[in-house]
């Protein structure tokens, strides 16, 4: 199978950073040939020929060997998101998120115009123009607090965002403010965590590797948690990287991996749907598009006053798979103690056993969040409500 794809983007970003205010602009086009052989054989360049990179990628490739799945393949032309970037608007919003503030203020506002063109040599032929815009914005006293946001389209979608994104940074700001380290006689211990917002996000995003395809890990059964993989967002396309058509995709039902990310190559292995292929210039790799948590029964503030002792985090600084430990940094965490908001304080990591991670959830609220993020170039994200666990504290 031989693919031939066309990546054009066209990027600007509108910046605000102490007394700097930076206007940047880039655009780039990328041209790849991939030959699924004996190996993968890729070439790209932005200025070759494609005959000329074909031949070099079928050398590459040596004979057969890779085996693909059946996909529904694109065709025909398609869009994400309309709008455009107004720099002076991007500018004034950032202005007045800042003057809200006493702190050390950043916020970069990205608009990008991306077209991806694929052809395959079994069918697919399709062309999608995605419009989308981002914004990161940071404040530093004491500590630092920081919101990131996005839409599919211009800066008149993100603008409605305006409000949301700032009762949500000075509310994270002042609680930082005020935190303190946790006691150190409470590390090490297990308690019952109330995942939100970003750290719930996070959360999900770290349990969806264990469902990549191409590299599945084991999954222990649960019994809350639904996720489903849906194309139609932030992170979302019509087709992914090897022009298969995107499709919802149910990965876990009430706590029981179903379904994984898949490439064609990872399909055909497992005998599953493709549709999750990410990446023109690499081997394919299987990746989220949108993960969404069916929301559950239970409100936050039932879920606080059923904790006896524990922690409610919120935003998220770092999240990781380390060895078999899933380790996510909170921005933010509020003790609980007697069904009660107490304080807030500063938690280093809240750790839950990867493997374990379905059986560790106790209960999903109601309330969604989105986060949007960009991982190894790919834009992403996860809708969640709060999700309470049982986890390590440190």
């Amino acid at each position: 199978m031989i693919q031939w794809s066309v990546l054009s983007s066209r990027t600007v970003e509108v910046a605000l950073r102490g007394n700097s205010e930076e206007v940047n602009k880039n655009s780039s086009e990328l041209r790849s040939v991939r030959v699924a052989g004996r190996r993968w054989g890729i070439c790209s360049s932005s200025n070759g020929e494609f005959h000329e990179l074909e031949r070099n990628a079928a050398r590459l490739a040596g004979g057969e060997g890779i085996k693909l799945s059946d996909a529904e393949l694109a065709v025909g032309d398609f869009k994400m998101g309309k709008g455009s970037i107004d720099e002076v608007l991007a500018l004034e919003i950032l202005r007045d998120l800042r003057d809200n503030f006493s702190g050390l203020f950043e916020g970069i506002i990205t608009f990008e115009e991306c077209k991806r063109e694929i052809r395959t040599s079994d069918g697919a032929d399709a062309v999608e123009t995605r419009i989308a815009t981002d914004m990161n914005v940071s404040i530093a006293g004491r500590r630092v607090a920081s919101i990131h946001t996005g839409v599919l389209g211009g800066i008149e979608e993100l603008e409605r965002k305006y409000e949301l994104v700032l009762d949500e940074l000075s509310s994270r700001f002042k609680a930082l403010e005020r935190a303190k380290f946790l006691n150190p006689f409470m590390r090490g211990f297990k308690f019952k965590v109330i995942l939100s917002k970003e750290s719930s996000c996070s959360f999900i995003h770290e349990i969806a590797h264990r469902l990549e395809g191409d590299l599945p890990m084991e999954l222990r059964d649960g019994s809350a948690l639904t996720i489903y993989d849906e194309p139609a967002g932030f992170g979302g396309y019509n087709f992914d990287d090897e022009g298969v058509l995107a499709r919802k995709r149910k990965l876990v039902e009430d706590g029981v991996v179903i379904c994984h990310l898949n490439t064609r190559e990872s399909a055909f292995k497992l005998c599953e749907e493709p549709g999750n292929a990410r990446g023109l210039f690499t081997i394919p790799k299987a990746f989220q598009t949108n993960l969404v948590v069916e929301k559950g029964d239970w409100s936050i503030e039932e879920m606080i006053s059923e904790t006896s002792e524990g922690f409610l985090a919120e935003g998220i600084l770092r999240a990781e798979i380390f060895g078999e430990m899933i380790r996510i940094s909170p921005e933010l965490c509020w003790y609980i103690r007697r069904g009660e908001i107490q304080t807030p304080v500063l938690v280093n990591e809240i750790r839950i056993p990867a493997s374990d991670a379905l059986k560790r959830v106790v209960a999903v609220g109601k309330e969604m969040f989105e986060r949007i993020g960009f991982e190894k170039g790919f834009p992403i994200s996860e809708k969640s409500p709060p999700i309470l666990i049982e986890a390590t504290v440190a």
